[in-house]
């Protein structure tokens, strides 16, 4: 255990590391400044060894020296700084003796000493510091020229120094190990948090695929059957040996109704549950040419589709796209009510994303609808023929999010409705 205490003397946290290293490359020019103002001010002060410059140039070295990145001068960085302060703190005292405790070295003396306090930061260095220090002022006190008085007011003013300081850096360690302590607390609150979150979304995903398989494998197996059922009722409705009355050949009709119904929920249901993976084949697609070929193959004489614009390229799903600008366009013109149909497709850009338009001169949705609508299996009106099942617009509303995109409506009743969306530029 002592062992490693002493071990670990040397070594600063990253923080300590860039404190110490500052002010060292601080204190260079400025022990060199305030040496040579004083030898200006009085010529007859002594600074032996060339000291100023010494200790400015090796301030400045031990400061620069953690840009060499080598690990062992990082992992013993603070022995580096404790010898460093050491040293220049005895010169100190030592060229105080020699100017016979001036006033002016004095004051940098207990500066110094403040500092160096607070710049170890460690207990154990701090008190060979100051043990050190103390006893070598005591020495050069004791055999300098000065009276009673002035020596005991030096060791106590130091004294009082080495314990404001070491009570502030006492003060500083507690805090330091409050603020660890409760790092690592909540170091440990993330991780088992992340933990669980990484748990949960993997029980999501699984759930996920489980749901996919599940809806994959029921829509296969309800469709076979529901053509059966179809084909029979057709069977029975051609066939001229069958005797059937009006009634009869009625109720084979809605049969056939509900089938049709029946295997357009299957299909929107199996359409919708597979929208899992947003970036599934996702390739360049030109959205112009995708665009026209839809209208093209809805296009009739009654309804009128036009390209405001150059539809742009871009990275997404070719599939999904299709899906979103088929859904949109059949949206509007199952709802409208006028003869003529008049659709309009827009886009703009900017560097964030790409915005599209689809405006219908159909007869307005209501805003407090503008959320229902995009929910799974809402129709705000009832369906006469069967081919509205109310998952369209949800599916479109699962492609354009899945995909960090947004949707959202404009309209009001009898002014028509404009479905916009936006995608993020890739």
């Amino acid at each position: 255990m002592t062992k490693n205490v002493f071990k670990n003397l040397g070594a600063l946290e990253p923080f300590e590391i860039r404190n110490s290293y500052i002010t060292l490359c601080l204190g260079a020019p400025s022990t060199f400044v305030y040496l040579e103002i004083m030898k200006y001010y009085n010529p007859e002060v002594i600074v032996p060894f060339y000291g100023n410059i010494i200790f400015s140039i090796l301030f400045l070295i031990v400061g620069l020296s953690v840009y060499s990145k080598s690990k062992l001068i990082l992992k013993n960085y603070g022995w580096l700084v404790f010898f460093t302060t050491m040293a220049f703190q005895h010169y100190l005292t030592y060229t105080a003796y020699l100017n016979n405790f001036s006033l002016d070295l004095l004051l940098v003396t207990y500066v110094f000493i403040f500092g160096s306090v607070l710049l170890l930061s460690n207990r154990i260095l701090v008190l060979i510091y100051s043990t050190t220090e103390t006893l070598h002022l005591a020495y050069q006190v004791y055999f300098s020229d000065l009276d009673t008085v002035s020596k005991t007011a030096i060791l106590l003013s130091t004294t009082a120094i080495f314990i404001c300081s070491f009570w502030m850096m006492n003060i500083f360690i507690r805090y330091r190990k409050k603020m660890e302590a409760l790092n690592e607390s909540l170091e440990d609150t993330v991780k088992q948090r992340t933990l669980d979150l990484e748990l949960r979304a993997k029980e999501l995903l699984d759930k996920n695929k489980d749901l996919e398989e599940f809806a994959y494998v029921v829509s296969h197996d309800l469709k076979r059957p529901l053509r059966n059922i179809y084909t029979l009722t057709d069977w029975l409705s051609e066939d001229e040996d069958e005797q059937l009355n009006t009634e009869a050949k009625k109720s084979l009709q809605q049969i056939k109704n509900q089938v049709t119904q029946m295997d357009l929920l299957v299909e929107g249901i199996l359409n919708y549950s597979l929208q899992a993976e947003p970036n599934q084949d996702a390739k360049e697609i030109n959205v112009h040419t995708l665009v026209k070929r839809i209208i093209n193959s809805i296009s009739e004489d009654h309804i009128s589709i036009s390209l405001e614009r150059k539809l742009p390229r871009l990275i997404f799903n070719e599939l999904q796209m299709q899906q979103v600008f088929l859904n949109l366009l059949r949206n509007a013109i199952k709802h409208n009510d006028k003869e003529t149909i008049e659709i309009a497709i827009d886009y703009e850009a900017n560097k964030l994303r790409h915005k599209f338009y689809i405006k219908d001169n159909g007869p307005g949705i209501d805003p407090k609808y503008h959320e229902k609508i995009f929910e799974l299996f809402q129709k705000l009106q009832v369906d006469t023929d069967g081919e509205a099942i109310g998952i369209g617009l949800a599916l479109v509303k699962k492609i354009i999010e899945r995909n960090d995109g947004k949707i959202y409506l404009k309209s009001a009743i009898g002014e028509g409705a404009t479905f916009i969306f936006t995608i993020p530029r890739k």
